[in-house]
């Protein structure tokens, strides 16, 4: 197809399956063709029973792909009686689902609609059409602009990630404050070493139980403080396991 010729490309969407959240993947779809035609008003998709491509949503990722575009013919430049199967979510570690977000998905089926528009893979891992299968290091973009890949996470994660962030911004802070209170405690003992291994006047005896007095509040303090930051970091720790049983994390390596 001429680079700007006007070019309608039909499909047709089988129903969504049964998922936790349902609206994801038909939000996607939406997101996914709406992108495309931003970046190339030539380009117009339209839903039809008589379609160039057809959708078809696979629950669970499969081991070597998360989408994938098989076609039978080309017509126009355009590959077409195709069948799109974009995965909608993957097991984490333990086996528990995890649907992907709707910016996933729409990666998958903006990477797959490439296929369709005739586009091959690219070695750049930065771009929307990488994989490692058979990737091209002279990639033709055939005239289309192709789309940014969106940031994608699975459903959760984000605020997984959030909170995690909120959690290492309390941490960071305490840590300052001990290391305040650290200076502060060598401080006191500087003072209270000074009244060690002496003989001393009531009034200097008393200065030395003022000092001790404050040394010992000093400690406790800083006890306190450790103990909540370690409160925190074992919730960060909580966190970071759920997200590295997670299939697209890989936390400790």
């Amino acid at each position: 197809m001429p680079k700007n010729e006007q070019k309608t490309i039909s499909y047709s969407v089988q129903p969504v399956p049964n998922l936790p959240d349902e609206k994801i993947p038909l939000n996607a779809l939406h997101k996914a063709l709406e992108t495309w035609e931003s970046l190339n008003p030539h380009l117009n998709f339209v839903e039809s029973d008589n379609p160039n491509f057809i959708i078809r949503w696979q629950v669970y990722a499969s081991e070597t792909h998360s989408g994938l575009a098989t076609c039978n013919s080309m017509l126009f430049g355009i590959l077409n009686q195709c069948v799109l199967d974009i995965s909608v979510g993957d097991e984490d570690c333990s086996g528990k689902y995890v649907q992907n977000d709707e910016n996933m998905v729409s990666n998958i089926i903006m990477h797959e609609i490439g296929h369709v528009l005739g586009l091959g893979h690219t070695a750049d891992k930065n771009s929307l059409m990488y994989s490692d299968e058979s990737p091209s290091a002279d990639f033709d973009s055939m005239g289309f602009i192709v789309p940014q890949k969106f940031e994608e996470l699975y459903v959760g994660q984000k605020l997984l990630l959030e909170q995690d962030q909120q959690l290492r911004i309390q941490i960071k802070s305490l840590s300052d404050s001990i290391s305040r209170k650290h200076l502060q405690y060598d401080e006191y003992y500087k003072h209270y070493t000074y009244y060690e291994n002496k003989t001393l006047s009531v009034e200097e005896f008393e200065k030395a139980q003022i000092a001790l007095k404050k040394l010992n509040s000093e400690a406790e303090q800083i006890n306190l403080l450790i103990d909540q930051q370690h409160k925190l970091i074992n919730q960060s720790n909580s966190i970071l396991d759920v997200l590295d049983c997670h299939p697209n994390f890989d936390v400790k390596n």
